[in-house]
């Protein structure tokens, strides 16, 4: 069993869920609910978000330690270390945690604000061997997994497109359908083509997180990925997966479906698996890659090439530009505050 560190409790590590929430969408939801890892420690400057933690979680978790600063916990020594504080946050915090050689990272996502400091993060983290798993969390609803893996084996015959809807912020919030796209497309994107809009104003330093309205993505695979900057018929945080011989549609909030020439396909039949919170799935996958597995999704070229579709669309519509991935302008610094 491993360790974990939890450095900031916000929503994302433990707010958006509860101790008696089989399906809580959040960090320690997903610790509490899988025999593979234990919370050993979080950490958090702000006093009373400990004291209210204590409060809602210390009885389901009553060895854990609480720590005033990131510091403190990383020279506990825990063997994975999640980062969930805000993301202008994560390149500093990042550097002090790979320099603590944790065994493993799951950041949140934006991983960074820039594509230099995502190079400079990654070749740290590289040079440790440290594997870095980003948390575009929908990607592991057990459903949305088992459906790729189906599409993978053929069920609705070559992938040639994949619609997936929703907008807001490029790397805050449309990331989560951006790795969507690619987790059923492929993570070969080499360009990318968007309109989105820009409003507001940002801290000194920064540039104003562009929102998505529309973006296309080409595929080396020769697949094409669309972007929606809004819901479907279907809401949101979805895809739609089209095949030479059917379809597929895939998303946390919505029930497996798919159809071929002959019509809807039962999938009962295909061993479709129970829900479960995307965050137990994370932290197994991270666990058991630690036992000698094969990588976690999200991790290393996976969530860079994520990213780096992400960014493209940003200096897409800021330049009107089809943009080669990878991105040339690695500089353009973004409040991305996700």
């Amino acid at each position: 069993m491993y360790n974990v560190g939890v450095i900031g409790l916000g929503g994302i590590a433990e707010g958006y869920g509860s101790p008696t929430d089989p399906y809580s969408y959040c960090h320690v939801g997903g610790i509490q609910r899988t025999d593979m890892v234990r919370l050993a420690g979080v950490a958090d400057l702000d006093a009373s978000r400990l004291d209210n933690f204590k409060k809602k979680w210390g009885g389901v978790f009553p060895d854990v330690e609480y720590y005033d600063s990131s510091d403190a916990l990383l020279a506990s020594k825990p063997d994975i270390v999640a980062v969930c504080v805000r993301g202008p946050h994560h390149f500093p915090v990042m550097q002090d945690v790979i320099a603590a050689g944790p065994k493993a990272v799951f950041l949140e996502k934006p991983p960074t604000c820039s594509l230099a400091e995502m190079d400079e993060m990654v070749a740290a983290a590289k040079a440790k061997g440290i594997p870095i798993t980003v948390s575009y969390s929908r990607h592991w609803a057990p459903h949305v997994m088992r459906l790729q893996e189906l599409v993978q084996e053929g069920l609705i015959g070559e992938v040639k497109i994949v619609v997936g809807y929703v907008g807001d912020a490029f790397l805050s919030y449309a990331s989560h359908v951006t790795d969507l796209i690619l987790q059923f497309a492929g993570y070969c994107p080499t360009a990318v083509f968007a309109r989105g809009s820009v409003s507001g104003e940002a801290p000194v330093g920064y540039e104003v997180e562009p929102t998505l309205d529309l973006m296309t993505i080409e595929f080396a695979n020769g697949v094409r990925g669309l972007q929606v900057g809004a819901g479907g018929e279907h809401g949101a945080f979805y895809v739609d997966v089209l095949g030479t011989e059917g379809m597929v549609r895939a998303g946390i909030y919505i029930a497996a479906w798919a159809r071929n020439k002959e019509g809807v396909i039962d999938l009962s039949a295909h061993n479709m698996p129970q829900d479960a919170s995307v965050f137990k799935i994370a932290y197994e996958q991270i666990a058991r890659h630690l036992d000698g597995g094969p990588l976690p999704d999200c991790t290393d070229a996976n969530f860079i090439a994520v990213h780096e579709t992400g960014f493209a669309g940003i200096e897409s519509v800021l330049t009107g530009k089809r943009i080669t991935l990878p991105n040339v302008n690695r500089t353009r610094k973004v409040f991305a505050n996700g």
